[in-house]
């Protein structure tokens, strides 16, 4: 296992989905696609439940929200969420009182971590009853733990300037990034980005699950030999961890 030695433990539960052991032990999950995610371990599921504090969510779809409900009324843990997605989770059985709804550019506390909101861009609807409903706008998120060890999850998106803002006011540690092609930013893209935003260590996720998203850990450590990009790829296999 790779170690960063920051007291926060990174866990790739496949796809999309990733946990945080914080600083105090805290579980916190980005992204709830557990049961029905065909490359999460199963020795890992029951896991990713225990002592689970706060569920963060990029946007609405199914492949990354799925089993936040579930999960949330199993838990009881705060869903943090961009805030136009209150009444449609409240609606589907999550009670108030759990969901922290708020926007980009807004931080809250949660969790003895800050998180704060940023842009990401890519959609978010669902789709029930023959019908798509639109969830808000994707998002990503800036997560600072208690002793300062900063984690950029970037969300579904493509590549974008708004990563080189990210760097200048937050100067994150860590980066967890999508690198599968066709629904988000392919390994060339990633590289990129990192480029942009200059942190020590970089997470690629969101490939390798279905054939249509074929990006590798390979080629986005290639593209950043292209780009002059120092960043250092940590590359798990899911149900692997960083600490």
């Amino acid at each position: 296992m790779t170690t960063i030695g920051k007291d926060t433990t990174i866990t790739w539960a496949g796809h999309g989905t990733f946990h945080l052991a914080t600083p105090e032990g805290r579980g916190v999950l980005i992204d709830a696609w557990i049961d029905g995610n065909p490359a999460c371990p199963a020795d890992l599921k029951p896991r990713l439940r225990q002592n689970l504090a706060a569920i963060l969510l990029t946007h609405g779809h199914g492949d990354h929200s799925a089993d936040l409900v579930p999960l949330a009324q199993e838990t009881g843990a705060t869903v943090i969420c961009q805030y136009d997605l209150l009444p449609y989770l409240e609606g589907k059985g999550v009670p108030g009182t759990q969901l922290l709804g708020f926007n980009k550019g807004g931080t809250v506390s949660v969790a003895d971590m800050k998180v704060t909101m940023t842009n990401a861009h890519h959609s978010s609807s669902i789709h029930e009853g023959g019908q798509t409903i639109g969830l808000g706008t994707a998002c990503g998120f800036l997560i600072r733990m208690s002793n300062g060890f900063t984690i950029y999850h970037t969300g579904d998106t493509s590549v974008t300037m708004d990563m080189q803002i990210i760097r200048d006011l937050y100067k994150p540690d860590l980066v967890i990034l999508p690198i599968g092609d066709h629904f988000t930013m392919d390994p060339r893209q990633a590289a990129y980005a990192l480029k942009l935003i200059g942190a020590a260590y970089a997470i690629p996720g969101h490939y390798g699950t279905f054939p249509i998203l074929s990006g590798t850990p390979a080629a986005l450590v290639a593209a950043c030999q292209e780009f002059g990009v120092t960043t250092e790829v940590i590359a798990l296999n899911p149900g692997e961890c960083v600490s």
